[in-house]
């Protein structure tokens, strides 16, 4: 039972890192597009150069982390569902348009991953 438990317990830890790769990737996403909205060399300049740094450091260790338990083919096509996500956040954060165009790229994009997933056992042990 306390096997089960710590495996359960190793299983969410990765799940979390993960998730919060996905995240991070994302916050990397916004800080570069705020930095390309004001490129003359401020506070704000400084502070999303900042968070861009942060969050590419912190994507690097959790990828490393990820590697030990996923295997490449799952890994990376979960960090591209950052597609999908920063169409909302594009729309939400920079008055970016949504068009049909890219919701049916997204989709794509989504099924695409889902199948990958799903085709072989990814997960090794999960």
């Amino acid at each position: 039972m306390e096997m089960k438990f710590r495996n359960n317990n190793k299983n969410f830890f990765y799940i979390f890192i993960l998730i919060l790769t996905v995240s991070i990737n994302l916050l990397s996403i916004i800080a570069g597009k705020y930095i390309g909205i004001n490129l003359e060399f401020s506070s704000v300049f400084i502070l999303w150069s900042s968070v861009l740094i942060i969050t590419y450091g912190l994507k690097f260790t959790f990828w490393l982390i990820l590697h030990r338990k996923f295997k490449l083919s799952f890994i990376y096509p979960i960090l591209s569902l950052n597609y999908f996500f920063s169409l909302f956040l594009g729309k939400v954060l920079f008055q970016e348009a949504i068009t049909v165009t890219k919701i049916v790229g997204s989709i794509v994009i989504v099924l695409g991953v889902f199948i990958i997933t799903m085709s072989s056992k990814k997960l090794e042990g999960v």
